[in-house]
């Protein structure tokens, strides 16, 4: 994206360790084997993978639903989920609060908060499609679920990040923040 600034390689380290302790968190708070995973299909990318269309100025990370058409000989296109991280607002969060050790929490918590909705979708325990209203209510509920599911999980300034959202997204659920 011109004139936005992505992850580089360090940024990138960091975001797969971030991934794997949020997938094992949401796998434990939701009690998901690997062959579960697989009813939970999604891909993540970073800003310099991104359409113009899946950019926010205001979100840490936005989940769209998208459909693969058929393919091998299946009759039926697949739907999963694409986690689009927003690098530039998650890279200005942390040079707004001045330390730059808050990346690797912040990114476990919004990619556990990303992944609790994928499950949450998949599961039809909340609807893809849904109001404002209702996505209010659900945002509180993933933050409260991401929350728990991270809360053994010893990591310098994770807690801090819990309680930003605390203060902070619940104010304006979902597009200003996850």
């Amino acid at each position: 994206m011109p004139g936005k600034i992505g992850f580089g390689l360090k940024e990138m380290s960091l975001l797969g360790q971030a991934m794997e302790v949020a997938e094992e968190r949401v796998s434990e708070f939701f009690r998901l084997s690997d062959t579960a995973w697989r009813r939970c299909p999604y891909e993540v990318r970073t800003l310099h993978e991104l359409q113009p269309r899946e950019v926010s100025p205001v979100a840490l990370a936005q989940v769209f639903k998208m459909r693969r058409p058929p393919a091998g000989g299946r009759l039926r296109a697949k739907d999963f989920f694409r986690i689009c991280l927003q690098d530039h607002n998650l890279l200005g969060l942390v040079r707004r609060e001045g330390q730059g050790e808050l990346l690797l929490p912040l990114l476990t918590y919004v990619m556990a908060h990303e992944l609790v909705h994928v499950v949450r979708f998949s599961s039809f325990q909340h609807l893809f499609e849904a109001s404002e209203s209702e996505m209010a209510r659900e945002e509180a509920r993933v933050h409260a679920a991401t929350a728990k599911a991270l809360s053994r999980v010893k990591m310098a300034g994770l807690e801090r990040v819990v309680g930003l959202y605390d203060l902070y997204g619940a104010a304006e659920p979902g597009p200003g923040w996850c």
